[in-house]
């Protein structure tokens, strides 16, 4: 039994008793750090990505069973498991021994970077122990806060889909009868493909009885009836067991529930030194549920979910299922399943902003509430008293009561900036019926109650929607549109499409006889990333540690008068602060490098000035990290403030450039010509907003100081060269004294280049000074803040055509916004301005670049360098050019297409290219004109939810003509036979290690088993290129190869002698001194293959078609079919490739929809700072008819490693093209049939409120 001031609780089997733990220390810090079971990650501890994921299983002694509970450790306080089961992934399974889950996931190929793997395992694994035979409908629920960037979820969807009896198969097991998918969509054209990665119907059924039991320990636990109290350095809390001792403790302290908001709260809060808290949590009175034959009484402590569900079976069908309908959109399960209801209406109450979802809840269905006084008296309040009156802060909420009796119909809408888990910024609700309905409005944090509307309704039989508006009394704006419009639909007993289509997922390749090379073999870290043992930099323990508290700048522009770090330094732990003035070498490391890579401007430290919010002014050194996160905030800056530059608009008037503007293609005076020579001349602008990274892993480094100087960098980069000669300069020592290793990221996408190595050299500064090892983690809302993004584009364009539509002659102008430094923005500015004209022949063309100057994060490289850019400014171009002739867009750009043999606009020439065939076959496989045609007819027939179908595709030259366009390799066999490999690429999701191990197995025949891949490190191989490009797999791929060659070369007489025996030949080898091991460089040599200097040895391609539909509405969109169709030679890896194909979709399909980036145009300040502000795609998003196909055309030249090409880019841009085209079909559909003809310039995201306010010019 713990102490009266302890907890007592189980993980994974082994019991735990903990004394006085610190309130403010959270169950993910406390497993990681405490119990080292680090296969918890920390994603953005905000709750949202769900990568911390646990199981909470507690006894119910009412139902007499287990109930099992995903919670985000992230969140939840230590203090609250007492007597809870937790179960970490760790507890779930092992590589040994691995669970059902992790192995499906593992063999299906459900993870790329594996970061988030941990938090879907869990997520999932609550699931099956509450439901071991799952609807496809949990399991999707399940899952909708877990979020993934790498994989774009569908093998995710359909290696958890396979647990549910409606599951099995690719279209759900001829779920409903609809009978087999492959039965409609197979035709002569599949033919010789195999249609599937990995058949689940081979795997053994799920058998429950096979998990680990809840612990008898915790169902015998006596436990004290005293309450507990914890003393942190800044926080005690009380933790009474009954209403008396809550009662007898309350006054003075600040009463919680789950803990969640306040200890997260005050963790980000420096100023706090003294709290006191009671708790909620286990006092029996605040727990009760008690259900009656006609009322149903709910405690306060009771979580939001079981909330839900009593209300859901307690109440009659309708209401039941519309109140469990409207919480399946808040916020997460993990979050709903800890967080309170009370909770959620305690901070509305004292929020001017925050919209309750729950409050809104408990006014339409005419709660009570009881309210324990501060003289410990109990009140019922009705509802609608209490939102007059609010709750005084003497007052706590002790439990709510509804009526069960009631057989009205609830109607209740909630919006946010996506469609489910998303901050609400609007909702309404109707309960209507027996004359005495109830409709409430959420206006800020205040549910606004509309008596006139209930009045106009219960008395009117009959009523149309302009009554209807005129009634309400509600302001005229979008929100009262869509709420409005929604309930005359409710009314009406109209239903608005939501069609759930059976589940289509297919994905085709061509089988291999290869042994290796050409199989979709699952990579081989998957079961250590699925199982928790995959090692990522935070994960490193380091003895002696300290961690980064990063000081950044609070205004976008001003001179920096004085640091104070006096208050930060005066907190114990806190060991030291570290700026410009403790850089020994180069603050500027970047300019150093010009002549290796390109010049960079960017100050590690701010030096005298700061140009933007989130600029790195200095670090604090503390021995934890949420110490030196609070510590840093306490550090006091003066400045002395300029003007800012926050706006693009703004700064291409102020000729704010960070470097000269670029010219490509003809000149202005021949193409002015040329488009006068033209039937019309056309113009428009595309504006595209930036795009967070949002890798799952933040950026992290560890840097370990050594003897002589030495420091062994421990990065998440994509370059460990570039970050090598980064920290040598910053330091002041010979690259030699650095060595920077990367084993594995957890994702990078072009954000973790300069970045991470800027966070490194930070580390790199303050490990020196104090001669211990450094962290540098950085938060979710720090790496919001100082991280570089896709650039945000403004451009111009004036194209020539003739009559029929051909292109003739174009002239574009694009500022890049750059941000503060210089970064990647010149190089970014030339390769969109070189590949402005994408996959089209457009006549005499101009492009012109400026990259652009504001006070904002310097943007940087990001997965297309650039082209996703250039494919929607024409994208815009050919949408208007169809406009003006009057044609269907996709004839229009089939007509502009470049084809082989044609050269692009700055002459070098097409060749190796499938682009056409690629179109072609898209256009048929998909049935694109049949299905366009229905998409007319449903579109005629519906007012408000519109549907689109366009399509897009992609033409991408690989490997690029630069100074980094080889790779390196070492290969090292020991006398066992087993086989080291070292690559000069970086892991971070892409598979290019499996792909390498296979390319070895191939080249020297040997089983993949026997080859291993080590860390990505400096000390092994020297001077290796970023990784990035799409080009990794042939570059590195023929340094291995050429390593296999030699080694062969050495090797093959022995091998023959000895009748292929491996092992013997190596030993025999040894002995007679050849050497077993080589490095080799991998370069393509254009000359050999026919290729010029500055051309690209081959292309990929691609072809796209995606439908989709819009309620115009509401603004939210949802996917329902895309066929995408690539080019990639005879593939290395098919589940791979495929892997990347729909990642990289689903990413494009973010960036032009719900990824909004924004700053407050006074502040400078980032408007999505958070991980709950910014937002992802999810894996509700995949299309429910998700259709891959690698054609395996093989138009190649040679000069690719086993005849494969190069994928992790091209899908990007065909993606954001046909999504965005599909939504503006959608769009221009609704103005063109409500008399709009104005057309509408490209603009991105199309986001909800964008939509909404795009077709909303006629109904206000």
């Amino acid at each position: 039994m713990p102490p009266p001031t302890g907890i007592f609780f189980n993980v994974n089997g082994k019991d735990v008793s903990e004394d006085n733990v610190d309130p403010e220390l959270t169950l993910a810090y406390y497993l990681r750090n405490k119990l080292g079971l680090r296969g918890t990650k920390l994603g953005c501890e905000e709750g949202v990505c769900g990568s911390c994921t646990v199981v909470l299983g507690t006894w119910d002694d009412g139902e007499n069973k287990a109930v099992y509970r995903a919670v985000n450790a992230c969140l939840v306080p230590l203090f609250h498991v007492h007597r809870t089961f937790v179960i970490t992934v760790e507890g779930v399974g092992s590589r040994e021994k691995i669970h059902p889950i992790q192995d499906r996931m593992a063999r299906g190929h459900a993870l790329q970077c594996g970061f988030c793997s941990p938090g879907f395992v869990m997520s999932a694994y609550a699931l099956l122990r509450n439901h071991p035979d799952p609807s496809i409908d949990q399991i999707n629920a399940a899952i909708r806060a877990n979020l993934c960037r790498c994989t774009g979820y569908r093998p995710i969807l359909e290696a958890l889909y396979s647990f549910s009896p409606e599951g099995g198969g690719c279209c759900g097991g001829n779920k409903n009868g609809g009978g087999c998918c492959k039965d409609k969509s197979s035709s002569s054209e599949d033919e010789g493909y195999d249609d599937k990665l990995l058949s689940f119907n081979d795997f053994p059924k799920y058998d429950p009885t096979q998990e680990i039991i809840f612990p008898p320990s915790l169902r015998t636990y006596a436990d004290s009836q005293d309450q507990v109290i914890l003393k942190g350095s800044r926080i005690e809390v009380t933790l009474p067991k009954n209403l008396t001792q809550f009662k007898e403790s309350r006054e003075g302290k600040h009463v919680i529930s789950s803990g969640l908001i306040t200890r997260l709260t005050i963790s980000q809060n420096p100023e706090c030194f003294s709290e006191q808290w009671i708790s909620t949590k286990y006092v029996r009175e605040f727990n009760e549920i008690k259900v009656e034959t006609d009322s149903v009484l709910i405690g306060a402590a009771v979580s939001i979910q079981k909330l839900s569900d009593t209300l859901s079976h307690h109440q009659n069908e309708n209401i039941g299922t519309a109140v469990s309908e409207f919480f399946r959109k808040f916020s997460s399960p993990q979050v709903a399943n800890f967080a309170t209801w009370s909770g959620s209406v305690v901070v509305s109450a004292k929020s001017s902003t925050i919209v309750s979802d729950v409050l809104l809840l408990l006014s339409i269905l005419n709660a009570q509430i009881t309210v324990l006084t501060q003289s410990g008296e109990l009140v019922q309040v009705e509802i609608d008293e209490f939102l007059r009156r609010r709750l005084y802060e003497t007052e706590t909420i002790l439990c709510a009561s509804f009526s069960r009796s009631d057989n009205r119909k609830l109607f209740c809408l909630k919006l946010g900036e996506t469609s489910e888990q998303d901050a609400t910024v609007f909702n309404f609700g109707a309960l209507i019926g027996n004359k005495s309905s109830r409709i409430f409005v959420g206006l800020g944090s205040q549910p606004k109650r509309l008596t006139r509307l209930e009045t106009w309704i219960d008395s009117e039989e009959g009523f149309d929607f302009e009554d209807l508006y005129r009634e309400s009394g509600m302001e005229k704006n979008n929100n009262s549109l869509m709420a409005l419009t929604r309930l005359s639909d409710f009314l009406k007993s109209k239903t608005i499409s939501q069609v759930s289509d059976p589940i289509t997922f297919l994905q085709y390749y061509k089988p291999t006889t290869n042994e290796s090379v050409g199989r979709p073999i699952a990579n081989y870290s998957n079961e250590r990333a699925i199982t928790g043992e995959a090692i990522y930099v935070n994960d490193i323990q380091a003895n002696n540690a300290v961690h980064l508290g990063f000081v950044l700048s609070s205004v976008p522009h001003a001179e920096i008068l004085n640091v104070d770090s006096s208050e930060a330094l005066k907190l114990e732990g806190v060991v030291g602060y570290f700026g410009i003035k403790d850089v020994p070498g180069n603050n500027t490391p970047g300019i150093q490098s010009a002549n290796t890579f390109f010049p960079d401007d960017t100050a590690i430290f701010a030096d005298k000035k700061v140009e933007s919010v989130g600029q790195v002014i200095g670090v604090i050194a503390a021995t934890n990290v949420v110490l030196a996160r609070q510590a840093a905030k306490l550090v006091k800056v003066e400045y002395r403030e300029l003007k800012p530059l926050i706006d693009l608009n703004e700064a291409i008037e102020a000729k704010s450039y960070l470097g000269k503007v670029q010219c490509y293609g003809k000149e202005e005076a021949i193409v002015n010509e040329c488009l006068a020579k033209c039937d019309k001349v056309l113009e428009g602008e595309v504006t595209l907003g930036s795009q967070e990274h949002y890798y799952m892993e933040t950026q992290s480094s560890l840097v370990i100081p050594g003897e002589g100087d030495e420091l062994v960098v421990n990065c998440s980069t994509q370059g460990t060269c570039f970050t090598q000669l980064m920290v040598k300069e910053v330091m002041n020592l010979p690259a030699h004294k650095v060595i920077v290793k990367t084993k594995r990221l957890g994702g990078g996408f072009g954000g973790k280049v300069h970045n991470a190595s800027w966070i490194a050299c930070m580390c790199a500064v303050a490990a020196r000074k104090l001669n211990r090892p450094v962290y540098g983690f950085l938060s979710r809302s720090d790496d919001l803040a100082i991280t570089g993004k896709r650039h945000a584009i403004y451009a111009k364009y004036r194209v020539g055509i003739d009559a029929e539509g051909k292109a003739q002659a174009a002239h574009f102008e694009t500022w890049l916004n750059g941000g503060w430094s210089k970064d990647h923005t010149e190089n970014v500015t030339a390769v969109m301005s070189i590949l402005v004209d994408d996959v089209y022949n457009l006549g005499s063309v101009r492009s012109v670049g400026y990259p652009v100057k504001t006070n904002s994060s310097s943007s940087t490289a990001f997965r297309g360098y650039g082209q996703p850019q250039s494919k929607l400014i024409n994208e815009g171009v050919m949408r208007r050019i169809a406009r003006e002739v009057n044609k269907d867009v996709e004839e229009i750009k089939k007509l502009n297409f470049a084809v082989e043999g044609d050269r692009r606009f700055l002459g070098d020439r097409i060749h190796s290219d499938a682009h056409t065939e690629c179109w072609d076959y898209c256009t048929n496989w998909s049935d694109f004109e049949k299905r366009k045609r229905n998409v007319e007819e449903f579109n005629r027939s519906s007012d408000s939810v519109k549907r689109g179908i366009a399509m897009s595709s992609v033409r991408l030259g690989l490997p690029f003509p630069d100074t980094t366009a080889h790779g390196i390799a070492s290969l090292l066999i020991n006398l066992d036979g087993s086989i080291q490999l070292s690559i000069g690429g970086t892991e971070m999701g892409q598979g290019l290690n499996q792909k390498m191990i296979q390319v070895c197995s191939e080249a020297l025949r040997r089983p993949i088993e026997t080859i291993t891949i080590i860390d990505n490190s400096t000390d092994k191989i020297t001077n290796a290129p970023v990784t990035g490009g799409s080009q990794n797999s042939d570059t590195n791929g023929l340094a291995v190869l050429a390593c296999c060659k030699k080694i062969m070369s050495r090797l093959q007489p022995i091998v023959e002698q000895n009748g292929g025996d491996w092992q013997k030949s190596i030993l025999e080898a040894y002995g007679k001194h050849i050497p077993l091991q080589c490095t080799e460089y991998g370069v393509v040599n254009r000359s050999q293959f026919g290729v010029g200097d500055m051309e690209t040895p081959y292309n990929t391609t691609g072809a796209c078609a995606v439908e989709i539909e819009v309620d115009t509405v509401t603004g939210y969109n949802r996917l329902i079919r895309v066929d995408m169709v690539m080019d990639v030679g005879e593939s290395l890896n098919p589940a791979i490739d495929i892997g990347q194909i729909e990642g990289s979709f689903m990413q494009g399909y973010g960036y032009v929809t719900c990824e909004k980036i924004s700053y407050d145009e006074k502040t400078g300040h980032l408007e999505q700072n958070t991980a709950g502000k910014y937002r992802i795609p999810r894996a509700r998003d995949v299309p429910k008819d998700f259709r891959v196909k690698l054609l395996g055309i093989n138009k190649a030249n040679g000069a690719e490693v086993y005849s494969s090409k190069g994928i992790g880019e091209p899908p990007l841009m065909m993606s954001c093209g046909a999504v965005h085209s599909a939504i503006m079909y959608c769009v221009d559909d609704w103005r063109k049939h409500n008399g709009i003809e104005e057309f509408v310039d490209t603009i991105s995201p199309l986001s909800a409120d964008k939509i909404r306010e795009l077709c909303s010019k006629k109904r206000i």
